[in-house]
């Protein structure tokens, strides 16, 4: 497997970026190629769709805004716009909200401060999936290739586990899981429950290239993987709610909390 990343120019509210990643790829000697998967990173994917947020024009801040903001000593205009992003809040700690947003949890919402500027937030892009396929799309034709994958990209924590890594928070072309349910193990067990998050996997190799600092490489692309190229994946990474080892075993430990409590 190869990785190489692409400098970027820096990615403005509103700048046309698929133009610009072609652009780039080009000036920089480079293409794209059978089998290659893009990683991007969804922040500026998120700038360019002019999801860059002032705090000083957040208005209306609701009373469960600042109640949260005075738990968990945050700004409330920060609250104010993590609570119209999620879905559901599922609790928190100083200085950070584990929200669900788009079937997945994420602190805050997903709203970065960082590389957003003096008092402004990033949100996370709209349309994840529609964009995801479009760039897969437009790139197909533009390098004129036909087995090629798009991962748009984030970093996240793990429980009990210090640090980010990467993870594919949306994906076009290529099977995202694989699936070895029922494959033998190397002693002919059938194996029950094993999934490998082929995506998640790719975008925590991609990581150690994206870079949205002044590196200002925010682009990854990977080559020669072993991946399934589909235009029409059978399974994605999502999950509910019900089946989720960690949201299954919280729930009844925060509920036996709330019990002693």
């Amino acid at each position: 497997m190869e990785l190489f990343s692409i400098k970027l120019p820096l990615i403005k509210k509103h700048d046309p970026l698929l133009e610009i990643i072609i652009k780039s790829i080009k000036d920089q000697g480079k293409s794209l190629v059978e089998g290659d998967i893009i990683v991007i990173a969804e922040k500026v994917i998120a700038t360019s769709q002019g999801r860059v947020v002032s705090l000083t024009n957040v208005n209306n801040v609701s009373e469960r805004a600042k109640t949260l903001a005075y738990k968990y000593d945050m700004d409330e205009r920060y609250i104010e716009l993590i609570l119209r992003e999620a879905s559901m809040i599922l609790g928190g700690m100083r200085h950070v909200i584990l929200a669900k947003v788009n079937d997945f949890l994420i602190a805050n919402a997903g709203i970065d401060q960082s590389n957003a500027g003096a008092g402004n937030v990033v949100l996370l892009p709209e349309n994840l999936k529609k964009v995801a396929w479009k760039y897969w799309k437009d790139l197909r034709e533009e390098f004129g290739i036909n087995e090629f994958g798009v991962i748009i990209a984030d970093s996240r924590v793990q429980p009990l586990r210090k640090g980010t890594i990467g993870i594919a928070i949306a994906t076009a072309g290529f099977e995202p899981v694989e699936d070895l349910r029922g494959q033998p193990d190397l002693f002919n067990r059938p194996m029950e429950i094993t999934m490998r998050a082929i995506s998640d996997d790719l975008a925590s190799a991609a990581q150690f290239l994206l870079s949205e600092a002044d590196q200002q490489t925010p682009v990854v692309i990977i080559r020669n993987i072993n991946v399934e190229f589909t235009e029409n994946p059978q399974l994605t990474p999502e999950m509910e709610p019900e089946e989720c080892l960690y949201m299954n075993i919280f729930s009844k430990y925060l509920l036996k909390k709330q019990e002693e409590d």
